[in-house]
């Protein structure tokens, strides 16, 4: 007997779930413009503006210091705002998030500089810092929530991997801005034509708000509140119940919130400072890469539906441990094309991969009356240990050595963590079963730190899955 749903069904859960994944997806982008314009203003403005100091490298520091505290923040706001995301819906804490992270970024935009406020500038610069950083500690993880749980079971990656598409979107968004206003104002863009592209937030914050107000609670959600199996604090059932899942996921993403933030962030100073790339095209490097990553990522999240997302997610950790030493040579080539090249292949060859398949990969690691809480917490708190301090660590050891290699090697250990991890997942999820979307709607298909079950599914002593022919 044909048990698929009429055409009629079909298409309304296929609009839901299109409504959804661009309201995650244009989110994202303001959230990473957003981010996106303070890694570019950290390297070239804020680190003489906000800070009074005539040394190079103590201004460099102390601009991302600062970059890092926002990073500080987002675990708290993944915890405060995830645990309101499982009680009291998906759709009012991601509009929430977004309002608080585009507010915080128009503010920067108006603050006073070092020479006018002394070291009252960047007390106030790391207090918008922090409240950034809180409502983008859930926002991503919302963002993926809401677009996996809207979607049909069989393209969940599709769908999930555009909020990832969208942060890229809006980082390049932001360099091009961010480059298209030096041009515009010359000199002036040293004391007041750095501030417009802050400003111009408040457009893509309005237009997003307004898009993201119109979407659908997700069944997922709207299931569990029904059933009565929402948790009252989701944090502690994790961390009491699902310590290895929730230490998968973070050993997970240790490539994304470390290893990317090398060829993300901090490669705009290396090509300015080190290889003597002007400013302006170094910005529109970091923007070709960040868009190559983007156009990339909806393949990438429709091959892991067909070949599945674990398995993807290890071909993207395995290719970034082999690229980080070819792509300096490349960089020391001091060619243009060669540098885009040996950039765009790490991007793309293993973050674009693993952010593709991380997005319906952690949705499908965690049950739905905790999945909030369990994906902001895991991404938030690795990023606050490397995203934030990347840049940091890597201009100091670059300082230390006078060369690239530990930052290579560095690169190389984050993406065996994630190797690692992901590997290690195999006790929790299986791709063979990703496509059973009753057993990703059903709290009672998990059970503690054991994968989802459906009838023709078995597991050995192991842990490990098999399914049954």
């Amino acid at each position: 007997m044909d048990t698929s749903p009429p055409p009629a069904a079909t298409r309304q859960q296929n609009s839901r779930a299109r409504r959804a994944a661009s309201a995650s997806a244009v989110g994202s982008l303001v959230e990473w413009y957003d981010f996106g314009l303070y890694g570019a203003a950290a390297t070239l403005i804020f680190k003489d503006y906000f800070f009074g100091t005539d040394d190079a490298f103590v201004g460099l520091m102390a601009a991302f210091a600062t970059f890092a505290v926002g990073y500080f923040a987002r675990p708290f706001g993944g915890m405060v705002f995830g645990h309101l995301g499982d009680r009291i819906g998906r759709k009012p804490v991601m509009v929430a998030t977004l309002a608080l992270m585009g507010l915080s970024t128009m503010l920067i935009g108006v603050l006073p500089g070092y020479e006018t406020a002394g070291w009252f500038a960047p007390f106030l610069l790391v207090v918008l810092r922090l409240l950034q950083g809180l409502g983008a500690g859930a926002e991503y993880a919302g963002a993926v929530v809401l677009s996996s749980e809207s979607a049909p079971a069989r393209q969940r990656g599709f769908y999930a991997s555009w909020s990832g598409a969208g942060v890229w979107i809006g980082s390049a968004l932001g360099l091009t801005v961010f480059q298209l206003m030096l041009e515009l104002t010359g000199d002036s863009f040293y004391t007041w034509g750095w501030r417009l592209p802050f400003l111009l937030s408040v457009a893509l914050l309005a237009v997003s708000l307004y898009i993201r107000r119109r979407v659908e609670e997700t069944e997922a959600f709207v299931r569990t509140k029904e059933t009565r199996q929402e948790e009252s604090v989701p944090l502690v059932r994790l961390m009491r119940t699902e310590k290895r899942r929730l230490a998968t996921a973070l050993g997970s993403n240790v490539i994304l919130s470390g290893y990317s933030y090398i060829p993300q962030v901090w490669i705009l100073s290396y090509l300015t400072e080190n290889v003597g790339v002007a400013a302006g095209l170094a910005l529109g490097i970091n923007a070709t890469v960040l868009l190559s990553g983007a156009l990339f990522m909806p393949f990438f999240g429709s091959l892991g539906d067909r070949v599945g997302r674990r398995r993807l997610f290890l071909y993207g950790t395995g290719f970034g441990v082999i690229w980080p030493v070819p792509m300096f040579w490349l960089i020391d080539s001091h060619h243009t094309a060669l540098i885009i090249v040996g950039i765009v292949v790490c991007f793309v060859g293993a973050v674009a991969v693993c952010y593709a398949a991380q997005a319906a990969f952690l949705t499908e690691m965690f049950p739905p009356a905790i999945r909030y809480s369990g994906i902001a917490f895991a991404r938030e708190t690795s990023g606050a240990l490397l995203a934030g301090t990347t840049p940091l660590v890597a201009t100091g050891l670059l300082h230390a050595a006078d060369h690239w290699w530990p930052i290579a090697l560095c690169m190389v250990v984050y993406a065996l963590i994630a190797l690692v991890s992901v590997y290690y997942s195999r006790h929790f999820r299986s791709d063979a079963l990703q496509a059973d979307g009753d057993s990703f709607v059903r709290e009672e298909a998990w059970t503690s730190d054991s994968p989802p079950r459906t009838p023709g599914h078995a597991t050995d002593r192991a842990g490990k899955e098999a399914v049954r022919p």
